[in-house]
């Protein structure tokens, strides 16, 4: 009987991660279309600099632009899952990063054409996976808040401490934050390695 409670369990995580997986994957189609693709090209907010052409030309420009966009958008997953609502915005959050890489490798493509694979596969593919898992990672610990908090307000009760529930929230989200200061180091680092490729 318990292994018939488990596989169940099993299915529903991981039909989870497929779904975020899915709304990144989507947000990539977006993307590369060459209407949102031209627009992002000179726009922060839809690039999110995931192309290291439009990073800059020096390491910490690189390291200081991905930094940066990791921190706005972990940011803003934490803050949505304050809310009892936050569960549909944390999935359009996954679109908008998938967006992100869209607009950068399509961009890297018009620039580059196929002369550009080098340069897609060694510096644009391993930062846009990183980054993708981690914005996974925050937006399920998001949507867990969110429904903890929703649940709240319909029952009137608490899963589990709420203190140490805010304490973990905070812990990992301290954690992404952590390990995408790393993930922007490895990258610029890749581009400084790299740059002929560009």
């Amino acid at each position: 009987m318990k292994h018939l409670q488990y596989i169940p369990a099993q299915t529903g995580k991981n039909a989870g991660l497929a779904l975020m997986s899915a709304a990144i994957t989507s947000g990539v189609v977006i993307g590369s279309i060459p209407a949102i693709k031209q627009a992002g090209e000179t726009s922060p907010w839809l690039h999110q600099y995931f192309s290291p052409i439009l990073c800059g030309d020096t390491v910490f420009s690189v390291f200081g632009k991905t930094l940066l966009s990791e921190i706005i958008f972990l940011t803003a997953v934490f803050l949505l899952g304050t809310f009892a609502f936050g569960q549909a915005a944390g999935g359009i959050m996954l679109i908008y990063r998938g967006i992100g890489i869209g607009v950068s490798v399509a961009q890297m493509y018009t620039v580059g054409g196929l002369r550009s694979l080098p340069a897609v596969a060694a510096l644009a593919l391993p930062y846009s996976l990183a980054v993708s898992f981690v914005a996974i990672l925050a937006v399920r610990e998001s949507m867990r808040s969110s429904n903890r908090i929703l649940i709240y307000f319909a029952t009137g009760k608490s899963v589990g401490s709420e203190r140490r529930g805010l304490k973990m929230y905070c812990i990992r989200f301290a954690v992404l934050m952590i390990i995408s200061l790393f993930i922007s180091a490895a990258d610029s680092l890749l581009n400084y390695i790299f740059a002929g490729l560009l």
